[in-house]
This record gives structure tokens, C-alpha cells and sequence, in this order.
């Protein structure tokens, strides 16, 4: 067992052996002041005397004991003032005449000389000789104040950059506590204002929590005593003991699933780029029901005739009689005729041989996407897929549609969910087309009145 006065054995200096040279450090420090201020006090004399001589006129014999009392006057007064204020007064008088007689001597050197450089000499000692003098006074009456119990002990050495610029809240927090704590060094005072600041944050969260539970039952006053009366730390350690770690754990690595991970990114690709408005065809833009009512689309020419082996178009809707069929009776007088167009159903003519084909399969001939669908990206893919076989009547929604474009183009899983953007998108934009529609259809309807 080592003594406090020895050396550890990692070869660093034991407390004993630090509070020894500490002492003759003090010592050493005490003699060097002495020699110091008897240096200065002797120059800042030979300073006044010289201008007392020269600019008063005072014989030598006269001026030495009068500049001496002006000099030492100030550090006397000043003596006097750290001894009543260590009896506990605040000797406001003694200190401020202190500061009056070493600023008149200061100044007394400074004037007194004709040459202002030795006359700045001069006054410098004098400064110098007062404030080390002060500061010695000031540094006794803080290690009386710190050992009877009423100054805190001195705070650890915390780091400029590492500390105070990157952290300053907490290191301002680690130096209080370790003003409290005297037993708190530089790391255990950081380490206490962390766990502080951590404690401080989770009262807050569960003292939130609970007075909104209780409030929920009761008044808001019963709340607030509850939340003041509750220990909330022992609320925490409850908590903390009964937490389900495996759980959590088991929650946050489902989210980290690596094919999660490539999903949830695929899609957010996908709905981040905007899909490409298909262009609005020339019976995209006439409604179906405008045509089959008018008076003079009876009178236009029937559409091409579809070859033989093709598949027989639909039968065109009847008119449909409309109430205000004698206005459009007039602005058929008035207008030119209508070109003839086809009707929607008669808008895709499929080739003989794509006919021909289906009908060796049978009813429900497999559908093989062609050499322009397959090109592209996957969303150019599935539109084109979508315009080809796929009418604008068609009563599915948006899952049967998906079901059916990664049936026909072979998508994965991945693709078939990145293609539901792509058909929700085609779907609404047809569905926009068609409602624009029926909103000229029924402007056209409104102009008559008007007129």
C-alpha cells in the first residue's frame, strides 16, 4: 500500500507529493512578488522625486519621505480594505480613496516630466506596482473565501474547441455541476451533465403523456397534480425494466429488409416521375353522343367497310332524341355539314392476320405483346400495351388492368408494382379525356339558349 506523499506506480506523482511542491511553489511565487514590488516601488520613487525636484521645486530631503507617502499611500489603504473585507464587510470607501491616491500618483509621474517618454516610464511603474499588488490582495481573499466553504471550488480545464465551441450548453452544465461537486473532474463532470440533459428530455416526454392520459378521465387541475405529485423517475425505471427490446428490435430490422429497401426505393422512383399525357385523338375530343344526335349525322357517309376476315365492328348506339333537337335543326341550317367520323368503337381496325391468328387459337387466344411494346421503358410499355388492348369503355379498374398488362408483358413482382403507377396514371388521364368530353357536349347543349 503506498502512502499519499509517494509516487504511483505508473511513475505519475502521488497527492502528497503535489500538495508539497505546490507549497513550495506558493513559497517561491511569495519571494519573487516581494523582490518584484520592492524593484517597481523603488523605480516608481525615483520617478516621483525626480519630477517633485524638477517641477515643484521640493529640495531632495523634502521629497523623498513626500512622494514615498503618496506611493506607499495606496497600497496601504488598500491593505487595510482586504482586511475589513475579510471580517465581512465590503469597505467601498477604503477601496475606491485606494484607486484616488495610485491614480494621482500615476498621473503626478506622467505630468511632472518634461520628457514624456520617461515621464510614460515612469507612470507605468507606478501602475504596474498598485495593480500586482491588488491582484495579490484579490487571489488571498478568494483561497480564505474557498476554504471556509463560501467561494466554489475551482472548476476543471474544459478544451476551447472540443468543448466550449462544439458543445457549449453542456460543457456550461458540466462546470456548474462541478462547482457543486467538488469530487467531479473534467470527464465525470461532462459524463453527469449528458445523463442530466437525458434525464431532463425523458421527464418531460412521460410528464407530457401522463397529464394527457389523466386528463382525458378527470379535469385538467387533477392532472396537474398528479403529474406534480408522481415520482416520474420511478416511472422511467418501471418503463425501462419492462421494455420489450426483442420487439423493437424486431420492428426496426423489418424496415431494414434488404428487399424492403429495393421495393420502397423502386416505388418512390416511380411516383416521382411524371408520367407523359397521352395525345388526344380527333375522337377523343368529340363525344360519342354529340354525333349520334345530331340531324345531319344520319346524313354522313358510312365508314369504310372492315375487311371479311376481320372481326365484325360494333353496332352503332340509336340516337338518341334530344329536347332541344329543333335548335339543332337550325344550326344544321346554319353550319356546314359535319366530315364523317367513326364511331369509338370502330376507331382500332385489327389487321387480317392478327384475325386470322386469334381464330386458330380459339375463344381466348394467348395475347404476345408486339415488337413496338416491347421496346422502351416499362412505362412506355405498358401505355402501349394499355392503347392496344385495352378500349376506352372498359369497365375494369385498376388491379384487373395491372393483373392484365403483367400477364401480357411477363413483369415480376417488383415491375408489376411499379406498373400500377403507370396503369393508375393512363386510367385517370382517359378518365379526364372522357370528361372532357361530356363538359363540351353539354357547353354545346347551352349555346342555343343563349342565342
Amino acid at each position: 500500500m503506498t502512502s499519499p506523499g509517494s509516487a504511483h506506480s505508473n511513475g505519475q506523482p502521488g497527492i502528497g507529493q503535489l500538495d508539497a511542491d505546490l507549497q513550495r511553489t506558493v513559497r517561491r511565487t511569495s519571494y519573487m512578488r516581494q523582490l518584484f514590488y520592492f524593484v517597481v516601488l523603488l523605480v516608481a520613487l525615483a520617478g516621483q522625486v525626480s519630477g517633485a525636484v524638477e517641477a515643484l521645486g521640493i529640495p531632495l530631503l523634502w521629497a523623498v519621505p513626500a512622494v514615498g507617502a503618496l506611493e506607499l499611500g495606496g497600497i496601504v489603504v488598500l491593505a487595510n480594505a482586504d482586511v475589513r473585507r475579510r471580517l465581512g464587510e465590503r469597505a467601498t470607501a477604503s477601496r475606491v480613496l485606494s484607486a484616488a491616491i495610485a491614480g494621482f500618483a500615476v498621473a503626478f509621474n506622467w505630468m511632472a516630466h518634461e520628457n514624456k517618454l520617461m515621464a510614460g516610464f515612469f507612470a507605468g511603474m507606478s501602475a504596474l506596482g498598485y495593480l500586482v499588488w491588488l491582484m495579490h490582495t484579490e487571489n488571498q481573499r478568494r483561497d480564505r473565501l474557498r476554504a471556509t466553504g463560501d467561494l466554489p471550488p475551482t472548476t476543471p480545464a474544459y478544451e476551447v474547441v472540443g468543448h466550449w465551441i462544439r458543445h457549449p450548453w453542456i460543457t456550461l452544465r458540466a462546470k456548474n455541476l462541478a462547482k457543486a461537486d467538488a469530487r467531479l473532474g473534467l470527464y465525470s463532470s461532462l459524463a453527469a451533465a449528458r445523463a442530466e440533459k437525458r434525464k431532463e428530455v425523458r421527464t418531460k416526454a412521460i410528464a407530457k403523456v401522463l397529464h394527457r392520459k389523466i386528463r382525458a378521465a378527470v379535469d385538467p387541475t387533477t392532472a396537474d397534480i398528479a403529474v406534480a405529485v408522481y415520482d416520474l423517475d420511478e416511472i422511467a425505471v418501471r418503463l425501462a425494466d419492462g421494455a420489450d427490446y426483442d420487439g423493437l428490435t424486431a420492428l426496426i430490422a423489418a424496415d431494414l429488409a434488404p428487399a424492403r429497401l429495393a421495393s420502397d426505393a423502386r416505388v418512390i422512383s416511380v411516383v416521382d416521375e411524371p408520367a407523359p399525357r397521352p395525345a388526344i385523338t380527333e375522337t377523343a375530343q368529340e363525344p360519342v353522343e354529340e354525333q349520334l344526335t345530331l340531324p345531319e349525322a344520319a346524313e354522313a357517309p358510312a365508314p369504310a367497310p372492315v375487311p371479311a376476315a376481320g372481326p365484325v365492328p360494333a353496332p352503332a348506339p340509336e340516337p338518341v332524341v334530344s329536347p332541344l333537337g329543333e335548335w339543332r335543326g337550325e344550326i344544321a341550317e346554319i353550319l356546314p355539314p359535319p366530315a364523317p367520323r367513326r364511331a369509338r368503337g370502330q376507331s382500332k381496325v385489327v389487321s387480317p392476320e392478327q384475325t386470322a391468328a386469334a381464330a386458330d387459337l380459339g375463344d381466348e387466344p394467348t395475347l404476345t405483346p408486339t415488337r413496338a411494346i416491347r421496346e422502351g421503358s416499362l412505362r412506355s410499355q405498358v401505355h402501349a400495351a394499355l392503347h392496344e388492348h385495352v378500349p376506352d369503355n372498359d369497365p375494369r379498374d385498376t388491379m384487373a388492368l395491372t393483373t392484365f398488362v403483367g400477364d401480357l408483358l411477363e413483369l415480376n413482382d417488383v415491375e408489376r408494382l411499379t406498373a400500377s403507377n403507370y396503369v393508375r396514371t393512363w386510367k385517370r388521364e382517359v378518365d379526364a379525356g372522357r370528361r372532357s368530353s361530356v363538359n363540351g357536349r353539354h357547353l354545346q347543349d347551352v349555346v342555343p339558349t343563349k342565342r
